[in-house]
């Protein structure tokens, strides 16, 4: 066989190496009747964008072995969707909640793939209230959780400090696939050079921002632009603060995918 030339060779291995910035979207509003469709269509709508997607159906899995009938059908919904990354909510207090309830936690979502009427397997879970890294004593705790939960067939692991790690950041990293780095209001992301609210721009591709309180007027267009410039792993922008809100989620799937940028450059404010 022909080798290929070496500016084709050279744009495949660019190509295979570009991470797609995706939705990291709180799904914490119950999904009654009709009430996740724009999730759904979203979904669709852009198969080439990541959805990442967390679940929480009662501050963690619940009690049950099973979770209720209205989320296994929503759940199987979106495991039918190749670009969609089902995560399980389970909160650790900064690193001081019991361990062993956290593990409880990953033992009861990784159950979910043994439900034979219907796919609910879950991909991943969603650590919140995770620390800043300052107290090394917590790295520890986080590198067990996500080993318990890749070894428990829960591939996709995420922290959410909120904020940016201030301390063995590549040790962090290392041990998560995204990490939150910035949940915070939209104001408060627009007000300071977006370098500002992370670690170290080597990170960015696992970097993940949750803007809040967006207000209706703002330019979602502009913000995920410069997501995509500075190869972040995933992004979102609600309107709420509680998440229970799902309207900004076509806006900004449609900004994700027309969006087009060179990554890690330094960024200047909006």
């Amino acid at each position: 066989m022909n080798p290929l030339p070496l500016e084709t060779a050279t744009a495949l291995t660019l190509a295979s190496t570009v991470i797609s910035t995706g939705l990291l979207v709180p799904l914490y509003t119950w999904p009654g009747t009709d009430a996740w469709n724009t999730i759904y269509d979203s979904i669709e709508a852009h198969p080439s964008i990541p959805f990442y997607l967390i679940i929480n159906p009662s501050t963690g899995p619940g009690d049950t072995e099973y979770p209720e009938d209205v989320f296994i059908t929503a759940i199987a919904k979106l495991n039918s969707y190749s670009n969609a990354k089902v995560l399980g909510y389970t909160y650790t207090e900064q690193g001081t909640r019991d361990s062993s309830k956290v593990e409880k936690d990953i033992d009861t979502y990784s159950n979910w793939a043994t439900y034979t009427k219907q796919n609910i397997r879950l991909s991943g879970i969603f650590f919140d209230q995770a620390p800043n890294g300052e107290d090394p004593g917590k790295l520890a705790y986080f590198q067990n959780l996500s080993r318990k939960s890749k070894n428990s067939g829960l591939n996709t692991v995420i922290f959410n400090p909120g904020v940016k790690i201030v301390a063995d950041v590549a040790k962090w990293f290392a041990a998560a696939d995204l990490i939150v780095e910035y949940e915070d209001t939209y104001a408060n992301w627009v007000a300071v050079n977006p370098d500002e609210h992370f670690s170290t721009p080597d990170n960015y591709g696992k970097d993940a921002v949750i803007l809040n309180q967006t207000p209706e007027d703002a330019n979602i267009d502009d913000v995920v632009r410069l997501a995509k410039d500075m190869g972040l792993g995933a992004i979102y922008l609600a309107s709420d603060d509680n998440y229970m809100s799902l309207t900004t989620v076509p806006k900004v799937a449609v900004a994700v995918a027309q969006s087009r940028g060179t990554r890690h450059r330094r960024h200047s404010r909006f």
